[in-house]
């Protein structure tokens, strides 16, 4: 009786992973006979070999997950490109909110720069997209009639990203040029203090713990904290002419007080350039490794500025001195002295453009340092969370996880589902700051020439192994919002991009 139970569950089992009407056939025109006694006791474990030469259909395993989209979608996951991909695909028509198509939409995929429009679409949400960043430079202390301060410059930052940044101004240190004349305004000749930077509002992490060690002290993986001055970048300067030698150090601009290197480069005869340079946040000691190619004209790199707060603290004193105020005192910044403003007096203040503008440049140059300031903006100085904000938007966040804002980290996932979700919601304030594609920043050349080009507003990412795109589309009158996620693929980006190209142009 034992074995007859087993054998109906086993039937059971197998009608329910039939389709409805495949039930309704098998009930309707076979006669299924239970037998009292089974021969075997043992099911599924006697192998047998299928002869070639009998009359049997080859069984055609079509992949279920696709059986009902369209033609396209099915090209698409199909293609030779993508047979051992990982695939994420949800487009909707946004007044109608009708699905246009999807595959796996709710798989949790490895997203790398689309996760920006997670924290930027946040970012006009909670921080507000009139808002401004300011950085205050203070006095405390008395000015004697002489012009001497008796008592302490403080630059205090706010967690802004564009000081001096070349994504808003071409004229890069202009607020350091008002600063002095402020405190010159001021009535200070002669500063009988310390210059101190509080630059601790996000705290002295400095970088996400779960980015790569290739990330750290690279010109797109830089630290972030209360202060940022040059987009935290310098720029390092090389010779590169004797092969087999290291690449001769010859200056970094701007010149950066005790930072040494631990040069582990290479110079050869040919091959590609591989040189990079890595350091950890706050130590001065950054180390150059790789290969670089024979080139008698140098070698231009950039790297992160290891403690920016410290820095804009004495370069700040550079530019005093050179307009003679007289500074003798020393610099230091919050995480080295317990020193904070008592009944502070404000010299200058700089403003920062407005949140949108930040979010239209960091969506358009996929701008890492912008990103990471504003995610810690919205959980160190608003306290959201970002996933809870978007639950409580009524959205299911189960594929959602965030190690960092910018999508950097491979420890990040989400859903094209949610993403679109998200892209829906914050439609009348994100539209109109993502670049448009076929034209502008990291998307100028996805979708050129094709019938989509300058009619999708869009957010490319792009990671070894990851390949993805979000945005907006509007063609023959409807406004669409749709992501594409691929994880792993064969061959060549371009290939790849290739086949996306064509599924937004055949499903939109």
């Amino acid at each position: 009786m034992k074995r007859k139970f087993l054998y109906l569950a086993l039937i059971t089992a197998f009608l329910t992973a039939c389709s409805t009407a495949d039930r309704k056939n098998i009930l309707e025109n076979q006669q299924i006979v239970v037998p009292d006694v089974i021969e075997s006791p043992i099911l599924f474990t006697e192998e047998k070999e299928i002869s070639t030469e009998e009359n049997i259909e080859p069984i055609n395993i079509v992949n279920t997950d696709i059986q009902k989209e369209s033609k396209a979608l099915a090209q698409f996951v199909n293609s030779k490109v993508l047979e051992h991909g990982n695939i994420g695909v949800y487009a909707v028509e946004l007044k109608s909110g009708k699905v246009i198509d999807g595959y796996r939409e709710d798989a949790a995929l490895v997203p790398a720069s689309v996760l920006k429009i997670v924290t930027a679409a946040t970012a006009l949400e909670v921080l507000g997209a009139d808002s401004v960043l300011e950085t205050k430079v203070l006095y405390d202390g008395t000015i004697s009639k002489e012009g001497v301060l008796k008592g302490n410059i403080y630059i205090q930052g706010g967690g802004d990203p564009t000081l001096g940044s070349d994504g808003i101004s071409i004229d890069r240190e202009a607020f350091l040029r008002d600063w002095v004349s402020e405190v010159k305004r001021a009535g200070i000749k002669s500063i009988d203090g310390n210059i101190i930077v509080l630059d601790d509002l996000f705290g002295y992490e400095g970088i996400p713990g779960k980015w790569l060690w290739e990330d750290m002290g690279t010109n797109y993986g830089q630290g972030t904290y209360g202060i940022s001055v040059f987009d935290n970048l310098y720029t390092l300067y090389l010779k590169a002419e004797v092969t087999g030698k290291k690449p001769e150090i010859i200056k970094t601009k701007p010149e950066i007080t005790g930072l040494a290197f631990d040069n582990q480069g290479l110079v050869t005869t040919g091959g590609k350039r591989e040189l990079s340079v890595r350091g950890l946040p706050l130590d001065n000691k950054r180390r150059i490794f790789g290969a670089v190619p024979q080139n008698k004209n140098g070698v231009v790199i950039q790297s992160d500025i290891p403690d920016p707060g410290l820095f804009l603290g004495q370069y700040f004193s550079y530019h005093l001195k050179k307009e003679s105020v007289d500074f003798k005192g020393r610099v230091t910044t919050a995480r080295l002295t317990s020193q904070r403003p008592k009944n502070p007096k404000i010299i200058a203040v700089t403003k920062s453009p407005p949140i949108s503008e930040i979010v239209k440049v960091l969506l358009t140059r996929s701008d890492n340092h912008y990103t990471e300031h504003l995610f810690q903006l919205i959980q160190k100085t608003k306290g959201v969370d970002i996933e809870k904000f978007w639950k409580s938007k009524g959205m299911d966040i189960h594929s959602l996880i965030l190690r960092d804002g910018s999508g950097l980290s491979r420890g990040n996932v989400i859903s094209a589902k949610l993403l679109t979700e998200i892209l829906a919601y914050s439609e009348s304030g994100l539209q109109n700051l993502l670049p448009v594609a076929g034209k502008d920043g990291t998307v100028a050349i996805f979708l050129k020439n094709t019938p989509l080009e300058g009619k999708v507003k869009v957010k490319s990412g792009s990671m070894s192994g990851i390949q993805s795109y979000a945005g907006y589309a509007e063609k023959n009158g409807k406004k669409y919002a749709f992501t594409i996620i691929v994880n792993h693929w064969n061959g060549d980006r371009a290939t790849l991009r290739k086949e996306m190209e064509k599924l937004l142009n055949n499903i939109l």
